[in-house]
């Protein structure tokens, strides 16, 4: 999956830290189970639209749709440009 587009989320708390990312693609369930490696996963595979969360190791928090080609990430507050840099590093 590649980063296509990035819009900081504007009028929500924390919205210095809150950015929605668009991909080429959806999340498929193999790439959902895999973002485990990335931190704690959360992944609500009964719900009506299967959502998860992964928390990430620096504190980033990624969060998402199956099959929808966007994620919402709310980076940490400490180092956030960091934690950014290493996101896109991974999916660009």
């Amino acid at each position: 999956m590649k980063i296509v587009d990035i819009k900081k989320v504007e009028n929500c708390f924390d919205g210095d830290f809150v950015f929605k990312y668009l991909f080429d693609a959806g999340w498929t369930h193999s790439e959902i189970i895999h973002m485990e490696m990335l931190g704690d996963l959360r992944y609500y595979q009964s719900f009506p639209r299967p959502m998860f969360q992964v928390t990430c190791s620096d504190g980033t928090v990624i969060k998402g749709v199956e099959n929808d080609p966007e994620c919402r990430i709310i980076f940490p507050r400490e180092n956030p440009t960091s934690a950014r840099k290493n996101f896109e590093a991974r999916f660009g």
